[in-house]
């Protein structure tokens, strides 16, 4: 893999950054075979200085095969982003351990998916302990991004609890969606307490 990020990845992160955030560093994540990389912006919200947005680039190289409707499946590329309070140091971390589940064991992330006891690996000490993937609702103009090679989406990582993950599991994503809706949950803090 070259140590270079491509044309397209460049333009992208000034896409991403130019949407979401202000005064970006980029620091680049390695599996723990040290064969594989993953790079992670991070940058400061323009309006809440509390808040720091972190974020994939080159996710959307690798293939995210999500089974339609018909049973056929269709590969669309997509980029992780997660945000929180600053006082948070492992944000990047947990967005990296996310990327390399897709990137390097082909998990399939859409809106809904869940990748389980990512949270806990970094704070053990949280009620949160995994990731739910959900539509970028906090950023109106972060659309899909055509590219020569791609079209890239964004997800938004929210951390969930084990009876949230519960509940998602017996009633469906958009229930807890609704949850979170109803109780105006804090979706910066890692350390909220469980919406249920």
């Amino acid at each position: 893999m070259s140590g270079q990020a491509s044309e397209e990845n460049k333009k992208l992160l000034n896409y991403i950054i130019n949407t979401v955030g202000i005064k970006k560093i980029i620091d680049r994540y390695y599996d723990e075979d040290k064969k594989n990389f993953i790079d992670v912006f991070t940058c400061d919200d323009p309006l809440y200085p509390r808040i720091k947005i972190c974020g994939t680039i080159g996710v959307s190289d690798y293939p995210n095969k999500i089974e339609m409707n018909d049973n056929s499946f269709k590969d669309i590329s997509i980029e992780l982003v997660i945000a929180g309070y600053t006082e948070f140091s492992m944000l990047a971390s947990i967005l990296s351990t996310s990327g390399f589940y897709i990137t390097n064991k082909g998990w399939e992330c859409q809106p809904g998916s869940v990748f389980m006891r990512i949270v806990e690996m970094y704070c053990e000490t949280s009620d949160m302990k995994h990731i739910m993937f959900v539509s970028p609702f906090l950023w109106d103009k972060l659309g899909p991004l055509q590219l020569e090679t791609k079209t890239v989406h964004w997800l938004l990582c929210i951390p969930i609890s084990d009876k949230e993950l519960d509940y998602k599991m017996e009633n469906g994503a958009s229930a807890l969606e609704g949850i979170f809706q109803e109780k105006d949950i804090d979706i910066f803090d890692i350390n909220r307490k469980s919406a249920i």
